[in-house]
């Protein structure tokens, strides 16, 4: 088994004896991507279907490519697909940042470090929509507190949130910089320091140490980050609807979601432009594909790794501000403005009589939705969670040590669900759920919700996991087979506890992006099984903006108790291992 790990036959000469030698761990991951291939090629295959169905609003069905001409002959279309590019440049730029952000954190240790980091983990569980909006009671032209306060200053206001500028600000600091710290500490805490100390022994600068030794080595790791970053801007829905609809700026899922909205839907032309986007997205993954395996290096290797902190003198202090700085204004100020405005009693109006009060709390405390609501978010977000990093872990494991025919065209096959954006997720999943018989009873229950966000959330886990398997020596695994333990036993006992912080979280970041979501779960919900999110946007809808940011400061406690567990566990299982 080890020889065939290290040295697979070409699949012509394996085909006549390939039965006999399947060992349980090819066989579990022949079943896993087969499984995994089905739940992902479903839903594109209605949406490339659907684009060339002219009758799409009608129960009849008309081959053609009247949705495809009308969709990329309207300007508004390919507007919104310069602008979804345009917004989706903010992964690079964000990966540069985090990048240099947790190196600070973990390879410096500087004062402060453990709180710091955690303040970014907080950034990234705030809801973006409720986010969104507490930014406008500060940067809204008309009525945002420092909007109001530079027109008495300087004759006008300093910044509009409804702009390019003021998405890719909610964006970066909210989501983006935080994400790219979280993905990349974990990868920089499993690089042994001897590395760096071998570099600087030869005479490397702390710069060209970076440079040429760390950059290298977090290579996959970087890579992941900057590739599911810039897929995951491309089909960002919620900041951009928000906040772009002002200015008229569409993006790819808004334009998507206007085109469905329509009456009569215009289902070919929303299915057309995913198809586009799909290639695209495609593409992206087969280049990530081809990248991943020359740049991977085993940074855990089968000898004690010693972690000794980078000396960078009195700057330890001056990085401290500049991160706190950062946390001040990405966590601190969103957060109090998102409190503020649950308090107001008129949202935005500042200097009306008796502006604050406790209503908008007890509507909703007092509403037995948000005790439903609450519960479904729980149990969701739970269930995503602990099924994701069973299924994700083990289907990375598959991706990187398994050799099994077929295994790089099936590894792209990962990257599909991103391709479609969640409302589009939703809707083929309702349709298959409809059309099949056996599974109209999954309608509106906890089930096809999960089933809906395991699938969503599949590319981004499970490419944070097979950057951190690839980092672990082979060796490992080869010293417990040699001991007689079978796959499973080695992937337990020996790989589990040494990517622990990461499993720790891609839990977080599963069960966060799950109690989170919008898109995906609005229209697979019903009354009984709808979540605390989309409790929100119907609060947000109905125009009652201070019920629904009440709604988002519970969302967000309950992301933020859920983080404090898994990180401290998380760290607990670092140190262990």
């Amino acid at each position: 088994m080890i020889a065939e790990l290290r040295y697979p036959a070409k699949p012509a000469a394996r085909l006549g004896r390939v039965l006999p030698r399947l060992s349980g761990g090819t066989i579990v991951g022949l079943i896993l991507l087969l499984v995994v291939g089905v739940i992902t090629l479903a839903p594109v295959v209605f949406v490339v279907l659907a684009s060339f169905d002219d009758a799409a609003a009608t129960e009849t069905w008309r081959w053609g490519l009247g949705g495809w001409i009308a969709a990329f002959t309207t300007g508004r279309t390919l507007q919104a697909i310069g602008y979804s590019f345009l917004l989706a440049l903010r992964a690079p730029f964000g990966a540069i940042v985090g990048s240099f952000f947790a190196w600070l954190l973990v390879r410096a240790r500087i004062p402060g470090s453990a709180l710091i980091e955690f303040a970014l983990w907080v950034a990234f569980f705030m809801p973006a929509l409720s986010i969104a909006v507490g930014w406008t009671l500060l940067l809204d032209p008309h009525y945002g507190l420092l909007n109001q306060l530079t027109q008495i200053l300087i004759g006008r206001p300093l910044f509009n949130i409804y702009s390019v500028a003021g998405i890719l600000w909610v964006h970066l600091t909210l989501t983006t910089i935080p994400v790219m710290v979280m993905l990349l500490a974990p990868a920089l805490r499993q690089l042994d320091a001897s590395f760096e100390e071998a570099a600087i022994m030869s005479g490397a600068t702390r710069w060209q140490v970076l440079r040429r030794v760390v950059f290298p080595l977090i290579a996959p790791a970087f890579l992941t980050a900057v590739v599911a970053g810039f897929m995951r801007g491309l089909e960002a829905f919620e900041v951009e609807r928000f906040l772009g609809t002002p200015s008229g700026i569409s993006v790819y899922a808004t334009r998507i979601y206007d085109l469905i909205g329509f009456s009569p839907p215009e289902f070919a032309q929303a299915m057309a432009l995913s198809s586009v986007f799909l290639v695209i997205l495609l593409a992206l993954a087969a280049g990530y594909q081809w990248n991943i395996d020359r740049w991977r290096h085993a940074t855990v290797l089968g000898r004690g790794a010693r972690f000794t902190p980078a000396r960078i003198g009195p700057w330890r202090w001056v990085a401290t501000g500049l991160l706190l700085a950062f946390v001040f204004v990405a966590v601190v100020v969103p957060v109090a403005l998102l409190v503020l405005g649950s308090l107001m009693r008129l949202f935005g109006f500042f200097n009306i009589a008796n502006a604050y009060t406790l209503n908008g709390w007890q509507a909703v405390l007092g509403n037995q939705a948000f005790v439903t609501s609450l519960r479904n978010s729980f149990v969701l977000g739970t269930s995503v969670g602990l099924i994701g990093v069973l299924l994700y872990g083990v289907l990375a494991w598959v991706l990187v040590r398994v050799r099994v025919l077929g295994r790089q065209a099936l590894g792209l096959l990962i990257w599909l669900p991103w391709a479609i954006p969640g409302i589009l997720l939703g809707i083929a999943l309702l349709w298959i759920v409809l059309a099949i018989p056996g599974l109209r009873l999954l309608y509106g229950t906890m089930a096809v919700l999960v089933l809906a966000l395991l699938i969503q959330n599949m590319p981004f886990a499970t490419q944070i996991l097979r950057a951190a398997l690839g980092q672990v020596s082979l060796e490992l695994e080869e010293a417990g087979r040699m001991s007689g333990a079978a796959w499973l036993t080695v992937y337990r006992r020996v790989l589990m506890p040494l990517i622990a912080p990461t499993l720790v979280s891609v839990f977080v970041l599963t069960f966060v992006a799950s109690i989170r979501d919008i898109s995906a779960t609005v229209l697979l919900s019903s009354a009984s099984s709808q979540p605390l999110a989309v409790l929100m946007l119907a609060f947000a809808t109905s125009g009652n903006m201070t019920a629904a940011s009440a709604v988002g400061v519970i969302l967000s406690l309950l992301a933020v108790g859920i983080a404090i567990l898994a990180r401290t566990r998380g760290l607990r299982l670092a140190v262990s291992a």
